[in-house]
């Protein structure tokens, strides 16, 4: 094995002249000969007499055996000397080719008078920093050690403008504050002192508002604009509007002869929104246009009838368990998906509304 790898070596230094000798032989042709000497010359000046003293002497590897691992001690170790003589060659070549381009570039720019332009430029560029630049315009503070910014609520500070104790600082209503309201009472008390109960349930097209001395009326434009659409109204107003369970939309009614909508009288009912005679909640509050989609009933015979009961109260008296209320919330309610628009396709069906599509939909599933 040591003999082997003694005439491994041996080619390859016989290889290794062979291409230094070729390698020259080429420049000498192109003429790069002398430039490689002068390259030399500005890359690698004169050494002092004390750097050209060695500090150890120098081995000989060539009469050594070459140290190599067991992989390479195998067939592939002669393909690995190919390849580093290869490797050795073309980043000689590289560098070389490298240095004569940088030469032939000053050259060029030098020629054409380029290389002044360049220094300016770069002058221009890079201009040189001022000692007033490098001067901090303002003192950097330490927050660390400066008190934190604290509301007067986690400071348990009352509130400004008030000279109660801390428990009356929050914002409350008038009914957590217990303060009484003569217009929201709907048991009015008469000159005798006596209670008497006017009206015992308010119903819930006719809500108690506390106007005070304020007087409200509406504009002409949305006057004229609130009869435009018969379904749901089309005049927002969140003072005198009333929500409607379904859509839950706080309009002002369509109804021409309504005084409450059209005149903003409080004392008289909407009578373009419904009111449940049981319950007289906000679940028995629906428009025109959900009372007709979604139950498929007419707002003047709701009107005319004064028995007339919302699907909560059908529901709960048990006069049709399938009468359910059909709203997003209510369905929600009962672990179920919300119908959307479902109009169209009871309608396709033959059914009334959607209120008896779902109807016939739970009795097929009670069986």
């Amino acid at each position: 094995m040591a003999i082997g790898r003694l005439s491994s070596s041996i080619d390859y230094e016989e290889l290794r002249q062979a291409r230094i000798l070729e390698n020259k032989a080429r420049l000498a042709s192109l003429g790069l000969q002398k430039t490689i000497f002068d390259l030399r010359a500005i890359t690698s000046p004169t050494k002092s007499a004390v750097t050209n003293i060695r500090k150890w002497p120098k081995k000989e590897y060539t009469l050594t055996s070459l140290r190599r691992s067991n992989r390479l001690k195998g067939i592939h170790a002669q393909d690995d000397a190919t390849m580093a003589i290869g490797r050795l060659n073309t980043t000689i070549n590289y560098e070389d080719l490298r240095r004569a381009r940088i030469l032939e570039n000053k050259a060029r720019l030098a020629s054409l008078g380029l290389q002044q332009t360049i220094s300016d430029l770069r002058a221009i560029a890079s201009p040189a920093k001022s000692a007033a630049t490098s001067v901090r315009k303002h003192t950097k503070e330490v927050y660390s050690l400066a008190s934190l910014r604290r509301s007067d609520r986690l400071k348990r500070l009352p509130a400004q403008g008030n000279t109660g104790d801390a428990s009356n600082s929050l914002r409350r209503s008038a009914r957590l504050k217990r303060v009484k309201n003569h217009l929201a009472n709907p048991f009015p008390v008469s000159a005798g002192g006596s209670a008497e109960v006017v009206n015992k349930h308010t119903p819930a097209n006719k809500p108690l508002l506390n106007l005070g001395d304020t007087d409200y009326q509406l504009s002409p434009e949305a006057s004229a604009r609130r009869c435009n659409s018969k379904g749901r109204g089309s005049v927002y107003d969140p003072i005198f509007g009333i929500c409607c369970h379904f859509c839950r939309q706080k309009t002002l009614c369509s109804e021409e002869d309504c005084k409450r909508c059209g005149n903003l009288n409080v004392n008289e009912p909407c009578i373009g929104k419904t009111d449940c005679s049981v319950c007289h909640s906000g679940y028995g509050v629906l428009c025109r246009g959900c009372l007709k989609v979604r139950y498929g009933e007419e707002m003047e015979e709701v009107r005319e009838n004064k028995e007339w009961m919302c699907p909560h109260c059908v529901e709960a008296k048990g006069l049709n368990p399938f009468w359910i209320c059909n709203s997003s919330m209510c369905l929600r309610k009962r672990n179920k998906m919300p119908t959307g628009r479902a109009i169209c396709r009871a309608r396709e069906m033959g059914y009334k509304s959607v209120a008896h599509l779902l109807m016939a939909e739970l009795q097929r599933a009670a069986g």
